[in-house]
């Protein structure tokens, strides 16, 4: 993977992270209906980076470094 994909796979990793740690907040609090939605949309943006990461992954395989 170049190291332009590499710093873009970690970018996609990190912002996973703060997603998860968001969920742990979220999962113990109160579930209004702002809180509610904000769980949606970072729901949402996983699927984006899930598709993203695995979009790397492929152009990795067809041109190995």
């Amino acid at each position: 993977m170049s190291s332009e994909g590499c710093e873009k796979m970690l970018g996609l990793l990190k912002e996973l992270s703060v997603y998860n740690a968001m969920d742990e907040d979220y999962g113990g609090g109160s579930k209004d209906p702002v809180k509610t939605e904000a769980y949606k949309e970072r729901e949402r943006r996983r699927q984006e980076i899930k598709q993203e990461m695995q979009k790397l992954a492929a152009e990795n395989k067809g041109h190995p470094s």
